[in-house]
């Protein structure tokens, strides 16, 4: 009994952090008055970034790329191409269409928090 009760525990765990951790998967902008950036987070673990002034067409930009590992107490660790390693913490809000992502600095120290929205490219209503 204490194995069955094991097992299922485990796989509900599983399933809750599996869940958790599609998430954060799609594409996520911050626009304020100074910067605008935008993520795209792939479920297959590959992460694109374009930033720069809010008045500027961050669509044009060169984006950074790299991979990343996200868990269920919302640790974003981002590994970019050029090997430079960046943690960040999310907080989702709003049904999981906006997110708190704080930007954490190099030895722990807190960082700067923004308020991302996700976004949806395009989306097709069905007709009535």
């Amino acid at each position: 009994m204490k194995k069955v009760f094991f097992i299922v525990s485990l796989l509900l765990l599983t399933f809750i952090s599996f869940s958790q951790s599609k998430k954060i998967v799609g594409s996520w902008i911050l626009r304020d008055s100074i910067e605008a950036m935008q993520f795209f987070i792939n479920e297959d673990g590959a992460i694109k970034e374009r930033s720069g002034l809010a008045n500027e067409d961050i669509w044009e930009k060169v984006q950074r790329t790299g991979t990343y590992t996200f868990n269920d107490r919302g640790k974003l660790v981002i590994t970019w191409s050029d090997k430079n390693i960046e943690n960040r913490e999310v907080k989702f809000e709003d049904n999981f269409n906006a997110a708190k992502i704080k930007f954490v600095g190099k030895k722990g120290k807190p960082g700067k928090t923004y308020l991302f929205v996700r976004i949806v490219d395009e989306e097709v209503a069905p007709d009535k």
